[in-house]
């Protein structure tokens, strides 16, 4: 009996030893995940304001709507010029995004397995949106001369059906952004405000 006893007092105590050393090993990774978090956090948040949050200033140039809406109290620059700020907007943008793009790929580091998987597919996400940009400057530079003549609605409805002619993943990349921000607790209306 005395042997049972004493066995049995053994594996309490080993399985309380190694019940604690799993709880502190446990305690330290999610230590380490925050920090982790934290890190991430921090790198992305920067990236994004330095880079993403400027571009919602060309909203105007997403439709024909928008960019009678646009120049609605305003006065319309003529078609070159219209032109000219559409091509700039994109080239800005593409610069921007590819900033940010390497800033994920570079500077934000993450233990977080979740994260890092999110901070993959949003790289390789960007990198698609990067190339239709580019396409949809390609389409741009089709506009001739005689183009530039036409009327500005008319004008409008052709630069819009020409940068519609490419498919863009925009809205997946955006989606992207929107999820990241979700999973790092970052409310951007909040921060917009």
């Amino acid at each position: 009996m005395k042997k049972i006893l004493a066995l049995a007092l053994s594996f309490l105590v080993v399985f309380g030893a190694v019940a604690c050393s799993s709880k502190k090993t446990t305690t330290e990774n999610k230590a380490t995940d925050n920090a982790s978090m934290e890190e991430y956090y921090k790198s992305y948040s920067g990236l994004y304001d330095k880079n993403i949050s400027s571009l919602k200033g060309y909203n105007m140039y997403t439709d024909v709507n928008t960019v009678n809406e646009a120049y609605r109290d305003k006065e319309y620059p003529g078609n070159e010029k219209h032109l000219a700020d559409i091509k700039a907007a994109y080239k800005d943008s593409k610069e921007k995004i590819q900033v940010f793009i390497d800033g994920l790929k570079n500077d934000t580091k993450t233990s977080d397995k979740e994260l890092k998987k999110m901070n993959e597919e949003m790289i390789a996400e960007g990198e698609k949106l990067i190339k239709d940009i580019d396409a949809k400057l390609a389409k741009l530079d089709t506009i001739t001369e005689t183009d530039l003549t036409k009327g500005k609605d008319e004008f409008f409805k052709l630069v819009d059906e020409s940068v519609k002619s490419v498919k863009s993943d925009a809205n997946t990349f955006n989606d992207m952004l929107k999820n990241m921000d979700k999973k790092l607790g970052i409310d951007r209306a909040k921060t917009n405000k």
